[in-house]
């Protein structure tokens, strides 16, 4: 009975303090997460001016802004081999698959722009907004309660 119970404990204290630990966004340096917030700052804004720029029929303006956060990718930024590898070993491999996939979309609307495509413009619109909701609602409930 004396073992059950400490065993008990010590599953309850493992449990407890694996709860209490930072996993994926909220495990990295405050410097990456300051970076990784202006990125997602710089797509929301690309985002809105990509969906104004469209309505207006400026379509050099989506692509040059799609080209844009094509480039913001965080793991092509400037950053040590360190950084590079703290984002390798704590984000998880489904939100940087997401976040590259992302990117490869926002080069596939700065082509779809530059032809003047608006059917494959609206479609990759689509997807990069269906990805930003899904990865949200993974990854970034904390910042996103709505999503719980």
């Amino acid at each position: 009975m004396k073992k059950l119970t400490i065993a008990m404990i010590i599953i309850a204290l493992s449990t407890l303090l694996n709860a209490t630990e930072k996993k994926g966004l909220e495990s990295l340096t405050p410097k990456l997460r300051t970076l990784l917030t202006k990125e997602m700052i710089a797509v929301e804004s690309g985002m809105k001016k990509i969906f104004s720029s469209m309505i207006a029929g400026k379509y050099e303006e989506v692509s040059t802004t799609a080209a844009q956060i094509k480039k913001s990718f965080i793991l092509k930024q400037n950053l040590t081999k360190s950084q590079k590898m703290e984002l390798k070993n704590k984000l998880p491999k489904e939100f940087l698959e997401t976040d590259q996939g992302f990117h490869i979309d926002a080069g596939d609307l700065a082509e779809a722009a530059e032809v003047e495509d608006v059917a494959l413009m609206n479609f990759y619109v689509s997807k990069m907004t269906n990805t930003c909701i899904k990865c949200h609602s993974s990854f970034a409930k904390s910042r996103f309660p709505d999503f719980n």
